[in-house]
């Protein structure tokens, strides 16, 4: 081993020599007063007592997230429930499926947020209030298998935000066939499916009747998110497949399966058409006024009788309540918890609930992220001016919507843009579309990164290792 001096030091009348030695473990000798002590790291707010008010958020989207960055950190022990330990910037979701964007360029750690903060990877299963606390459960993988945990945490506050899930409406086989678009893991699956279906046609064993059903891709649900799913797909085949894969081009087929009498419901009338009339341009069908019966292994069952096969199934038409607002005792709405003007739970005045999961009584409002980020903006404000002190009642803030607008990317540098100035359509819309996100992503490293992943998808294409 190699001895080095590393330098000396006096102490009182002592000397303190530092010495290191490579391939051991390096020792130091101090004086018993002065030997280092464990640095600081603060622990979870149910394991002590500060003094401030334990505020407890159940959930990590766009309420929570905004909660989470508002909230008065002195004032309260800040602790973050939710399985998923990352914000998602859902609008840029879609585009992750085909590699335009790389995933981690869409999410923002939960423990980065804010300092001391006190995040657990769990999910709530119960609310107790009589004794204010919630029961959560994990569960871990070990292996092949899954090792289960519980805690219980005390809270003075209480914010639900736990969003909803997909909804399969109960047809039949849709959780087995196919692949909902809600989290970045759904985005991964599809993603590798999109280019397992190329490889697979891509075989000489596959007969050409095969490579048409393999590369049909049927999208489910007329909202932006399956839009944008649709147009991003069909800008990876004109561009990408056709260079790689230029002798399956011709097998590709992308449907877009709507029960209502448009796509885009949401949207001004005009911007419907236009999409209509840019995915006829791009051979896209759209099937309006029709709904899924059942899903097979591979075809759709439609409600006028007509069988589409497909490859790869994408559902994106709806959400539902998830488990945990199902087993609370408060009053609901469509399954969604109903709060006042103050986002208070049945007027509790320590239960707040923001996002998906709620409908504000007398102005229900889209589950749209616009939506969910200014509720959680109104509770953090509220919670902020709040008192300890029982006798004194600070005014609140009432909830008041302020539309600001929506966007759906069309595909080929086109978007929408439904605002309250007006609304745009194609090029021009697709640069405010870029320009907006941009300003709303969170972190600098996410503002640079993004920028870079489109430009390397127009330059150089997307990637297409299936990992």
């Amino acid at each position: 081993a190699t001895v080095m001096l590393c330098g000396w030091r006096a102490a009182g009348a002592k000397l303190r020599w530092d010495v290191s030695v490579r391939g051991l473990r390096s020792m130091t000798t101090l004086p018993e007063q002065q030997q280092p002590q464990e640095p600081h790291r603060p622990g979870p707010s149910w394991m002590k007592n500060s003094g401030r008010e334990r505020l407890v958020v159940l959930g990590s989207g766009w309420a929570a997230y905004r909660i989470i960055r508002d909230i008065d950190i002195e004032k309260y022990d800040l602790t973050v429930v939710s399985p998923r330990n990352h914000f998602l910037f859902t609008p840029l979701l879609p585009s992750t499926t085909v590699g335009t964007l790389e995933f981690r360029g869409i999410i923002e750690p939960i423990r980065t947020a804010r300092s001391r903060l006190n995040y657990v990877q769990f999910s709530c299963t119960e609310i107790d209030e009589e004794k204010q606390q919630i029961f959560c459960e994990s569960f871990y993988d070990h292996g092949e298998t899954k090792i289960k945990e519980n805690i219980k945490l005390r809270y003075d506050k209480l914010v639900i935000a736990v969003g909803a899930q997909s909804g399969t409406f109960g047809v039949e086989g849709v959780e087995d066939h196919c692949y909902f678009l809600k989290q970045l893991s759904d985005a991964r699956l599809i993603r590798n499916r999109i280019l397992e279906c190329f490889e697979r046609a891509s075989s000489p064993r596959v007969s050409d009747e095969k490579k048409r059903q393999i590369l049909s891709f049927a999208v489910v649900g007329g909202g932006p998110t399956s839009i944008e799913f649709a147009a991003s797909l069909h800008d990876f085949c004109a561009k990408d497949v056709v260079k790689w894969y230029p002798e399956l081009y011709p097998f590709v087929s992308i449907t877009v399966v709507e029960a209502g009498p448009k796509v885009l419901s949401a949207f001004e009338d005009s911007l419907s058409q236009y999409c209509q009339k840019q995915y006829k341009k791009q051979n896209i069908e759209i099937r309006t006024n029709i709904s899924v019966k059942k899903v097979n292994e591979d075809s759709m069952e439609l409600s006028d009788g007509s069988i589409l096969p497909f490859g790869c199934g994408v559902w994106s038409a709806g959400n539902t309540p998830v488990p945990l607002l199902t087993s609370l005792p408060f009053e609901k709405q469509g399954g969604r918890l109903v709060v006042d003007e103050y986002l208070r739970v049945g007027g509790r005045t320590n239960i707040f609930s923001a996002g998906d999961c709620c409908v504000v009584k007398d102005n229900v409002l889209p589950p749209t992220a616009q939506v969910a980020e200014q509720q959680g903006k109104t509770i953090a404000k509220n919670l902020n001016s709040s008192s300890i002190s029982p006798s004194v009642v600070p005014p609140m803030r009432r909830f008041k919507f302020h539309y600001r607008g929506m966007f759906a990317y069309t595909g080929e540098f086109s978007a929408l843009l439904d605002s309250p100035f007006g609304t745009t359509k194609g090029f021009i819309s697709w640069l405010l579309y870029v320009g907006t996100y941009l300003t709303k992503l969170v972190s600098i490293r996410n503002k640079i990164m993004i920028p870079m992943y489109w430009f390397k998808s127009f330059v150089f294409g997307r990637d297409i290792s299936k990992f």
